[in-house]
């Protein structure tokens, strides 16, 4: 009988992505289904879940460290979205917590989750999680880093939210959060689908009908990036309007973002900031959602698109000084 081969790499790689785009898709109702496919929230290393122990983590010492760094990516993604070649050794990968953990000893866990479920359910999954890694880690945490790509900002902002909320101890214990291409205001792309979808619904013809039934179809994960939403609909005013979500108060934030070309006040990257997500902008609506960050804190990349801030080298140029200095 012949010894079954192990399946290459690159197989297991397409098969994590395929299945991460399927869950930003129709993640919602893969859960609701109790479907296989549906992942579950979990940290993850070499496309492998990490058995969530204190003996576990006695086994990586010395990585151990009492400094965390969580990284939480975005829409249809998973943890690789983090990797891309060491600038000084292009043969081998590394990555934003790998990275942080040599320069400033932080020990980095990334977070795999179903993006298609909404972000507030994804929200209270990270809290659970991290309140759990808080009871089992063989270290007294002494502080906690969190670093979000574009929707994994928003799970960021919820789960704190809500840990703060049900007085999860893990929460007192941040000192940063970076958001990379975070779409807090909204995303003008869901934007358009929510728009386009309505007037296809109000056009009286059967084709239009269908295209509008399909986009209806798009994971409620989706649908909250249309207004940046961090909590169920029990957080809407009586006027539909959400309640504000106060940013983690003793914590720094940081955001980080991208544009298209050269100039950010070029008409193209004024009009789709990273291709996905605009930068913060200088209306009074922005400053005053964004009050409690210091200008000093934001940082726009010029030909940065928005997967790129997610793995580039000057990106964690910017998150290593600004973690450096303690500002």
């Amino acid at each position: 009988m012949t010894k079954p081969q192990p399946r290459p790499a690159r197989r297991h790689t397409w098969v994590a992505w395929s299945t991460s785009a399927l869950n930003g898709m129709v993640g919602d109702y893969l859960h609701e289904r109790q479907n296989g496919l549906a992942i579950e929230t979990a940290f993850y290393h070499q496309n492998r879940p990490l058995p969530l122990s204190g003996a576990f983590f006695k086994q990586l010492q010395p990585q151990t460290t009492n400094k965390i760094c969580i990284l939480v990516h975005g829409l249809g993604c998973h943890e690789g979205i983090w990797d891309f070649p060491h600038p000084q050794e292009p043969q081998r990968s590394t990555s934003y917590g790998e990275l942080l953990h040599a320069d400033l000893g932080y020990t980095p866990l990334s977070v795999r989750y179903n993006t298609g479920v909404s972000v507030a359910e994804n929200g209270k999954r990270l809290a659970a999680l991290l309140a759990e890694l808080h009871t089992i880690y063989p270290l007294a945490i002494d502080q906690m880093m969190l670093i979000g790509h574009s929707m994994g900002g928003l799970v960021i902002r919820s789960a704190c939210h809500q840990a703060t909320e049900r007085g999860l101890a893990w929460a007192e214990l941040v000192r940063r959060a970076f958001y990379l291409g975070t779409p807090h205001t909204g995303a003008d792309l869901e934007r358009f689908a929510h728009a386009a979808t309505s007037i296809l619904e109000a056009v009286p013809n059967p084709i239009t009908a269908i295209v509008a039934k399909v986009l209806q179809l798009r994971s409620r994960g989706i649908q909250d990036l249309r207004m940046g939403t961090l909590l169920e609909p029990d957080g809407l005013d009586q006027h539909g309007h959400h309640h504000p979500i106060e940013w983690l108060p003793h914590a720094q934030h940081y955001l980080i973002n991208g544009a298209l070309t050269d100039d950010p006040d070029h008409a193209l990257s004024s009009l789709f900031g990273d291709g996905l997500v605009s930068a913060p902008g200088a209306s009074a609506a922005d400053s005053a959602h964004y009050s409690p960050i210091p200008h000093e804190h934001i940082r726009l990349f010029p030909n940065t698109n928005h997967f790129q801030l997610a793995h580039d080298w000057a990106v964690y140029q910017q998150i290593l000084a600004w973690s450096a200095t303690g500002r």
